[in-house]
């Protein structure tokens, strides 16, 4: 069923298309004739319209980037810089070379601050975990909260009857 279905699906679109193709070839051979409508001539215009808007649209979708060009020029986007500046210090290979050193020492100082920070930052928020644990459990949990005794008054009292109480009832 679901086959038949989209065979006549199918067919139908067919069919509309070669009707729709058939009133554009009238439209075109009437203004061809000069005795065309004003309908006629508002339709091959509306159709002239759609037809430069899916070009557009066609020219947007292939300018396009997609996701592996993106992901190239975002990977690869910074060699241009280095071979422009590259191309500017040929003057001096050692001058070059110096600068490169400075600026790799440059990096690894600032990944070794970068890494000395989150170090830190670890080692105080296990601080704060440990300090917060201890005073969760100096405190207990809400069964433990309920056991103890909230007054002195309720530490003082003696429970009420004991296995026999069913027996002795006041």
């Amino acid at each position: 069923m679901i086959v038949y279905n989209r065979k006549k699906r199918a067919q139908f679109y067919e069919e509309q298309k070669a009707i729709h193709q058939n009133a554009i070839y009238k439209a075109q051979q009437s203004i061809a004739a000069g005795t065309a409508t004003e309908a006629e001539l508002e339709f091959i215009q509306r159709e002239n319209e759609h037809d430069t808007y899916l070009a557009e649209k066609a020219r947007e979708k292939a300018a396009k980037k997609g996701i592996f060009r993106r992901g190239k020029e975002w990977l690869f986007s910074g060699l241009s810089n280095e071979e422009d500046s590259i191309a500017e210090q040929t003057s001096s290979p050692e001058a070059f070379v110096k600068e490169e050193l400075q600026r790799g020492q440059e990096r690894t100082s600032d990944v070794l601050r970068s890494l000395e920070d989150k170090k830190n930052n670890l080692q105080d928020k296990a601080k704060q975990a440990f300090a917060d644990e201890k005073e969760r459990q100096r405190i207990g949990g809400p069964l433990d909260r309920l056991a103890s005794p909230t007054t002195a008054t309720d530490a003082e009292q003696p429970k009420a009857g004991g296995w026999t109480s069913w027996m002795i009832r006041k």
